[in-house]
């Protein structure tokens, strides 16, 4: 039997033996998802929202494994201004929002408004590639799926659901053809489709993934890979944080220096607080990096 304690933090990958065409993934998020989210001290339908946009964002870097980010970023117009995910090939995951006024009754139409989803893929070497679909469904599911539907060339479906101490997430896709292979047959995609559709929601957040697929799909003779761990890691710095401030050009950084003693950078990731005096105003104006972190 599969380690079941391995996949509490981890995205797993199966092959089915009877419909060698498909691709299940599964991820779950457990003590992952508080680390990330419990310093940044949100409302819990948002920390619920983050934590389903990261178990998306870790299954697509997965399905794909290209070397670099995965980045799903969520706008909207309502009180919920912007969720954002991220996903690294090394499996570091972080996640933040923005809001104001929150309502924790409200829905997720209510919460987003209008906007949109944009899906990025920042590979460490080539292009960066970018797609967008307006928001256009009551959920973060339906979201990512109606961005399937607009944007991939595969047939490719998601299911979420986050509770308050984890996160679940399964996503089923068509092998591209190759090599000859035939093309999985449109009954079969409808089989797995329908057959994932019976999840529930409890299930989906609380059973590790190798147990789901069994019970869903054991009649394929599915085989679990090997998983892939996942864990909330920040690649904030002193240098990027600077370079947000000489974004701001040379007259208006003077002119926070003249109406106060520093300047203060806060990372809405992980909470880390950089801060920079008059002594740093020379290499701040520059392109010379700092000469050591200054953490607060």
């Amino acid at each position: 039997m599969t380690d079941l304690v391995a996949d509490q933090n981890a995205v797993r990958r199966y092959l089915c033996d009877d419909a060698p065409d498909a691709r299940l993934i599964t991820v779950r998020l457990g003590s992952t998802k508080d680390e990330m989210l419990d310093h940044q001290n949100m409302p819990g339908i948002l920390k619920s929202l983050c934590g389903e946009l990261v178990a998306a964002c870790c299954m697509l870097s997965h399905m794909l494994k290209f070397d670099g980010e995965m980045i799903v970023q969520i706008k909207g117009s309502g009180p919920v201004t912007m969720i954002v995910a991220e996903c690294s090939s090394e499996g570091r995951i972080r996640s933040t929002a923005q809001w104001h006024d929150l309502t924790e009754a409200a829905s997720f139409q209510e919460l987003l408004g209008t906007g949109y989803l944009a899906v990025t893929i920042d590979p460490k070497q080539g292009e960066r590639y970018q797609g967008i679909v307006p928001l256009e469904s009551d959920s973060i599911e339906g979201c990512i799926n109606h961005y399937f539907k607009s944007s991939e060339q595969l047939d490719t479906k998601l299911w979420l659901s986050s509770r308050e101490k984890s996160v679940g997430g399964l996503l089923i896709q068509r092998v591209p053809e190759e090599g000859g292979r035939a093309p999985l047959k449109d009954s079969n995609w409808q089989t797995l489709a329908t057959l994932a559709d019976t999840i529930t929601k409890k299930e989906l957040s609380s059973e590790a993934g190798p147990l789901l697929i069994y019970k869903l799909f054991h009649e394929l003779n599915p085989r679990g890979l090997d998983p892939w761990e996942i864990h909330f890691g920040c690649t904030c710095s002193r240098e990027r944080s600077a370079r947000a401030i000489r974004a701001l050009g040379e007259k208006e950084v003077k002119q926070l220096f003249l109406e106060r003693p520093s300047l203060k950078v806060d990372c809405h990731f992980c909470g880390q607080v950089y801060q920079y005096d008059h002594a740093d105003l020379e290499w701040l104006l520059s392109d010379q990096p700092p000469g050591s972190d200054t953490l607060q």
